[in-house]
């Protein structure tokens, strides 16, 4: 699209650690989600979205540069981009747009220039809590410490956690003030910002932290569910048999930050509770920044995007958090929602989209070229049509050296250095429980996998940053190395 075209504002709305599922529009038997479910029905609701690395930085790295982890380099948290790659705010910056982020950028350094004119951020991992926005302005000059946060991200702090932070999963609480906790502060800067008066098109990331770890809204909003009618925890033998779950042949209790040998249904119900929480907290802010729109004419004008960087296990297999980082669906699939001017509205699509589509989307709604580099699509058609019909017949995920394929009934993952390959029906098993993978039957639909596989990493450059230079070699023996 050339920039003759249509200038639309963009709003990008993150949350970190957020599961597919826990959106009240996608039929979740707990969680509510009013606003969301309303931004739903004024667009697309992408079914089968998925991270292109289920761990934070390389997931916005990914979204940021439109490639995938293996391709852009930054695969581990506290890295980043290279210097001079094309990002989202940067094509936009350079087309006249006025950009703006706020919350948790998980960035590397913390205020690093990749196209934002104003940054107001709230971090959490790493060292930028240390001189951002919201811990040395705001909290700081209320006297206000975020105790919970440091026990559960900052290794220092963590150690001397007290035990009621251990016993209790990390869940409970926060002890700051509705107003002052960083979801509300995230939601006050951003309107802020949209009231300016500049009359220039704009594009924001608006980036939650929640709900990922530590499980602790503020109060009123902890006491919203009932931890007794949360969903039940799934069966930790359910982790059996799956390489990247167990330890010496046995399943590792200490994977995921806690110690889950002790981890009851009655934990778990009360850490789902808060967990929810945390997601129907951000709900309301996300309808408050919505109102703000409206009420100064934008909101018709804008492309609003709601998506999450990656899952959680939140009792699938018996475990929380995101570790082992293996791209099964709890982790690997996102929650996507797309609305605004060309959307068919109330729409659910089922085609098999990635959130390295979101750059060339936004630039295709500012008229802006996507550069060559860009490997994600414009989902204009599907916003449009709705419908799903020609897409992708396959899309991936990787974390570390896992990698995933799923096409429309099947997901295959691989890992070399572990003899690692399993073979899900994810229509008739979406919890990924039964591997087929030695199945009588399964060999020709492995065998179609390997070549998806093959194909990707060649064409999507995977030996550029070091990897094993085998890739390529592979072209013509079309096997992977066991």
């Amino acid at each position: 699209m050339g920039s003759a075209g249509p200038r639309r504002n963009v709003l990008l709305i993150t949350a970190d650690e957020m599961r597919h599922d826990c959106l009240g529009v996608a039929g979740h038997p707990a969680v509510r989600t009013p606003h969301l479910d309303a931004l739903a029905a004024r667009g697309v609701r992408f079914t089968n979205a998925y991270t292109p690395f289920p761990v934070c930085v390389p997931a916005r790295m990914s979204l940021l540069s439109g490639q995938y982890a293996h391709a852009h380099g930054a695969v581990r948290n506290q890295t980043m981009l290279a210097p001079g790659q094309p990002t989202l705010p940067g094509l936009l910056r350079a087309a006249g747009y006025r950009t703006g982020a706020f919350g948790k950028m998980h960035f590397w350094p913390p205020y690093a220039d990749v196209g934002f004119e104003r940054m107001r951020l709230a971090e959490q991992n790493g060292a930028g809590w240390k001189i951002d926005d919201y811990h040395s302005d705001h909290l700081a000059a209320r006297g206000l410490v975020d105790r919970w946060d440091l026990w559960d991200q900052q290794q220092p702090y963590r150690d001397q956690a007290p035990q009621a932070y251990w016993a209790s999963f990390g869940a409970r609480a926060s002890e700051l003030p509705e107003a002052d906790y960083h979801t509300t502060w995230i939601a006050d800067e951003t309107i802020s910002w949209l009231r300016s008066g500049d009359a220039r098109p704009f594009f924001a990331w608006v980036s939650f932290i929640k709900p990922h770890h530590p499980f602790d809204p503020p109060r009123p909003w902890d006491a919203l569910y009932d931890p007794g009618a949360m969903p039940a925890l799934g069966d930790p033998a359910a982790a059996l048999g799956k390489p990247l779950m167990t330890a010496g042949g046995r399943r590792d209790p200490r994977r995921g930050h806690f110690d889950l040998r002790g981890f009851t249904p009655q934990d778990f119900g009360r850490v789902a509770a808060l967990y929810y929480a945390t997601i129907t907290h951000i709900d309301h802010h996300v309808g408050r920044i919505l109102s703000a729109l409206g009420d100064s004419g934008q909101l018709e004008d804008t492309l609003v995007v709601f998506a999450s960087d990656h899952g959680d296990y939140m009792g699938d297999y018996g475990l929380i958090l995101k570790s082992p980082s293996v791209p099964y669906d709890a982790l690997a699939k996102v929650p996507l929602l797309v609305a605004g001017p060309g959307c068919r509205p109330g729409t659910t699509s089922d085609a098999l989209v990635s959130l390295i589509d979101l750059l060339p989307t936004a630039a295709g709604a500012a008229s802006v070229p996507v550069p060559a580099s860009v490997q994600g699509r414009d989902l204009a058609p599907l916003l449009q049509r709705a419908t799903g019909g020609p897409w992708r017949d396959a899309v991936f995920s990787e974390s570390g050296d896992v990698k995933a394929v799923r096409t429309q009934r099947f997901k295959y993952l691989y890992n070399g250095r572990l003899g690692m390959e399993e073979l899900y029906d994810v229509e008739a098993d979406p919890g990924e429980l039964v591997d087929l993978s030695r199945t009588a039957g399964a060999a020709a639909v492995i065998a179609g996998m390997r070549h998806r596989l093959l194909d990707w990493m060649i064409d999507t450059e995977c030996d550029r940053h070091g990897e094993e230079g085998t890739w390529r070699d592979l072209v013509d023996r079309r096997r992977l190395p066991r």
